[in-house]
């Protein structure tokens, strides 16, 4: 899954000399949050977000009457210039670990020429959590613990063919103890189905509230 499948492509961006208040219209009345900063040739060259605007603009008159002459006026006077954005072509994996350690809400998607292109959200990369797990899908679950070799996920998989059942989705974690607990999602109501069959091929179905 790469990001330029799941990243909004439609992006809203704003040059440096775009004046604060005109960046604060256009996130009110297209409700986003980032702004990636761009020059002629549609190069990034920095990102504004909400809070930078909140800071700079008055919140009363009374506030413009003081701070007359002296707030700032344009979008490069606030915008941050270490942005980090991310390509296209990289992974969805990418992007979320991008934003999990950046914590930052939003990744501005360049190409190989640095022209932004589009923009990836926290929200964009849960609905293609979502969407790559099949949450929306009608099915079951069942967890399985594997030990932690070659062979065995395959192993599992054949169980699932021979049952004649399609397999949705599969997740893996490890439990630090060279094992494996695989999640599967698959078609149909057959869970209690599964479990009975995995367990009398000598799988070991993991329950959590026996842990």
């Amino acid at each position: 899954m790469f990001v330029k499948d799941w990243m909004t492509k439609n992006v809203i961006s704003v040059f440096p000399d775009t004046k604060i208040e005109t960046a604060a219209y256009i996130m009110n009345i297209k409700n986003v949050k980032h702004l990636p900063v761009i020059d002629d040739e549609k190069r990034l060259i920095g990102i504004v977000v909400k809070s930078d605007i909140r800071e700079v603009l008055p919140t009363s008159k009374v506030d413009e009457r003081e701070n007359f002459g002296k707030k700032p006026e344009f979008v490069k006077e606030i915008m941050s210039t270490e942005v980090v954005s991310i390509n296209e072509n990289d992974t969805l994996e990418d992007a979320l670990l991008y934003i999990y350690q950046g914590r930052i809400g939003a990744l501005p998607v360049i190409d190989d020429e640095e022209r932004v292109v589009g923009i990836i959200s926290r929200y964009d990369i849960l609905k293609a959590m979502v969407s790559i797990m099949g949450l929306e899908e009608p099915g079951s679950r069942v967890d399985v613990v594997l030990e932690d070799k070659p062979g065995m996920l395959e192993h599992l998989a054949r169980e699932f063919k021979e049952l004649g059942i399609n397999i949705i989705s599969v997740i893996v974690s490890n439990t630090g103890d060279n094992k494996r607990i695989v999640s599967i999602r698959f078609d149909g109501l057959f869970k209690h189905k599964v479990e009975k069959h995995l367990e009398s091929k000598g799988f070991e179905i993991y329950h959590p509230w026996k842990v």
